[in-house]
């Protein structure tokens, strides 16, 4: 078997395994107007993206979104829905509406459907596995992430899937990246994670003492050192 150096490698999951068929904008309009609500998908990419800047200026870097809200999961979408609501023109400003939008939505994104491997991921993972890396995923994300993958077929490559929602810290929290490696039998200083966002991927896992690459699937990162797809690791 070849010699790697990395016996263990972690995957972020959103823009390094996987991404959108379309923009969630175009989703949020197709389910919203289904419920009454012809708005421009994108009127509702601006809110969503306004939405998430907002959170994000406020919330604690590491710090579990979900249980910011004592309702967990239900409650922070449902107030992320209606940041995206009040942050789109002609959107109704109905309480009620949200609330019914809720579960539409959140089955929308929960459908294997709305979401598309990149066509690099399967060549390498299974280059990856017939070397011998143990490989796992830490992903900020929902309770849904580990059903998503096994819908798309992923899952059967990772002896672990570790998720900010159900482990209760996020990227950049070291932890989140330690609890991975421990649950491969693995060594900081042997383990490579591989994601898309400097400040979460790459900090979080210098942090914990793993090897850091950055992967640039949009072509926004400014700097070297970075790989356009999987087949470069």
């Amino acid at each position: 078997m070849r010699q790697v150096r990395y016996p263990v490698v972690l995957f972020d999951a959103g823009d390094t395994l996987v991404g959108p068929r379309e923009s969630f904008g175009a989703v949020y309009a197709r389910v919203l107007k289904h419920l009454g609500a012809d708005l421009p998908a994108a009127d509702l990419e601006r809110g969503l993206r306004t939405g998430w800047a907002d959170f994000n200026r406020t919330h604690e870097p590491g710090k579990d979104r979900y249980s910011t809200y004592p309702g967990g999961e239900a409650e922070y979408w449902l107030h992320f829905v209606k940041r995206t609501l009040a942050a789109t023109p002609n959107a109704p400003d109905d309480p009620d509406f949200a609330r019914h939008a809720l579960e539409p939505l959140r089955d929308a994104f929960r459908s294997p459907d709305a979401w598309r491997v990149f066509p690099d991921v399967v060549p390498a993972l299974d280059q990856l596995r017939a070397m011998g890396v143990r490989m796992g995923v830490v992903s900020n994300w929902d309770s849904r992430l580990p059903g998503l993958l096994a819908d798309l077929g992923l899952a059967r490559y990772f002896d672990t899937v570790v998720v900010s929602g159900l482990e209760g810290i996020e990227k950049p929290n070291p932890e989140i990246f330690l609890r991975a490696v421990r649950r491969l039998d693995g060594k900081p200083e042997s383990s490579l994670h591989v994601g898309d966002i400097p400040e979460l991927d790459e900090a979080g896992a210098k942090a914990a003492g793993l090897a850091s690459v950055l992967i640039d699937r949009r072509g926004t990162l400014d700097r070297t050192g970075v790989i356009r797809d999987l087949s470069e690791l």
